[in-house]
């Protein structure tokens, strides 16, 4: 509870900083002929340069304001092309809440009124989307440690992804058993982990984080599905995984294990390590 509320306002004081300078010049920003120098001064500052996707209504992600516009975003590029300065500025005209400014267009100065409640709600917005972000971003990093945890416990190796990732069972990328890969692809879908068990199978592994059960959906039953069904392509050699930390709808999560996925919760870590365990023996039993 107290986790996610810290760090809201930690973005919140960062952001609101951000927010009153790029409200306080945003008529400046979006004049005409285009200020080069007002909008090459927002693309050196990350903070300001979120402030400033965020008077979209809807607010635009740095990808679509740079496809928008036609390149990258830099202040070098700015400076020195003002066709494409003047295109960045024509997009945040496009996109501009005329809600929460209104006296850009009605060319006016804004009353202290509308200047304030402008910069609070741009803080919220940017300040909510960014904690959302950066939990989705913090759940996954966990299940990645405590997965390589699991995998160095046991006494794996860890080995570099080939270049051009694993096409085939047969060949040398193959990970041997005691041994793993992380950002590797196989076939066409990158892996968090590929991981050679014991008794010669792939156990490929996503980690999966999410704080919604909404998110839980995107992550885990089209995502994490979709690369499953597409390594099961490869027969019975390879296992699909995932393993999730977070909030998920448990409907979504009995869905997922109906397909070629077999799911480990990151609360549940020791479960991840007897699987693997328990291909040594098979091995073993095997011989």
């Amino acid at each position: 509870m107290g986790e996610p509320l810290q760090k809201y306002l930690e973005a919140f004081l960062r952001l609101e900083k951000a927010n009153r300078q790029i409200v306080g010049g945003l008529a400046t920003i979006l004049e005409t002929p285009v200020n080069q120098s007002a909008l090459a001064e927002v693309m050196r500052n990350r903070d300001l340069l979120t402030a400033l996707r965020y008077v979209g209504a809807p607010p635009v992600s740095e990808d679509d304001l740079e496809t928008l516009s036609g390149d990258s975003l830099n202040a070098t590029r700015i400076l020195s092309d003002a066709e494409f300065a003047t295109a960045v500025k024509d997009v945040l005209c496009a996109i501009l809440d005329p809600k929460r400014f209104p006296w850009i267009a009605a060319r006016r100065e804004p009353t202290k009124q509308e200047r304030s409640a402008a910069i609070l709600a741009s803080t919220v917005l940017a300040s909510s989307q960014e904690v959302q972000t950066k939990r989705r971003s913090d759940e996954r990093q966990i299940v990645e440690g405590l997965v390589e945890g699991v995998l160095i416990g046991l006494g794996y190796k860890k080995r570099a992804a080939p270049q051009k990732g694993i096409q085939s069972l047969l060949g040398a990328d193959v990970p041997k058993p005691g041994e793993y890969m992380t950002g590797c692809t196989l076939g066409e879908n990158n892996a968090d982990f590929v991981i050679g068990l014991w008794d010669s199978r792939l156990l490929v592994i996503e980690a999966k984080g999410s704080n919604s059960a909404i998110n839980s959906r995107k992550r885990l039953n089209m995502e994490a599905v979709q690369k499953a069904k597409a390594w099961a392509t490869f027969g019975r050699d390879v296992i699909s995984a995932a393993a999730i930390r977070g909030v998920f709808n448990p409907a979504g999560v009995v869905s997922a294990q109906e397909t070629p996925l077999v799911i480990f919760w990151a609360h549940r870590i020791d479960d991840l390590k007897k699987f693997i365990a328990a291909t040594r023996r098979k091995r073993t039993s095997r011989r």
